[in-house]
């Protein structure tokens, strides 16, 4: 479906001018994020010793998911030093809120491996879709 800026008309010839399209595809955010986060494991996460916890996150499109925004956390596992967990949270469209998922844990290799399997991609988009309809209810 085009969207119209009807603001952009200038000529009586010109009816509608088509908008540019608002952001990039869920799929392009996803893979950023996902580079974000695998690049950071790769800074901050140490073989030995204790890291802070960090996330990326990316907005949703309130036209196809409930959520408001995506969040893919790395949280230091208080219980095993080195070792930290892949989370994935979906924020609630009202309230702070939010449903969120643990993906795997392990050391640093352990996550990065995880994420750089060929369906790691799908299985957050199709992540995030689920814990959006959780959100509903």
């Amino acid at each position: 479906m085009v969207k119209y800026e009807l603001a952009k008309i200038k000529n009586r010839n010109i009816f509608m001018a088509p908008k540019e399209p608002g952001g990039l595809p869920l799929s392009s955010r996803v893979d950023k994020m996902i580079s974000n986060v695998k690049s950071r494991i790769e800074r901050e996460i140490p073989d030995k010793g204790f890291f802070r916890s960090f996330a990326e996150d990316i907005g949703l499109d309130k036209n196809d998911f409930y959520g408001r925004a995506a969040s893919l956390c790395v949280e230091r596992d208080e219980n095993i030093e080195g070792n930290a967990l892949l989370l994935l949270s979906v924020l609630h469209p009202h309230m702070n809120v939010d449903a969120s998922v643990m993906l795997t844990s392990g050391n640093r290799d352990a996550l990065l491996k995880y994420m750089n399997r060929n369906d790691f991609k799908n299985e957050v988009i199709d992540t995030i879709r689920g814990l959006s309809e959780s959100l509903k209810g």
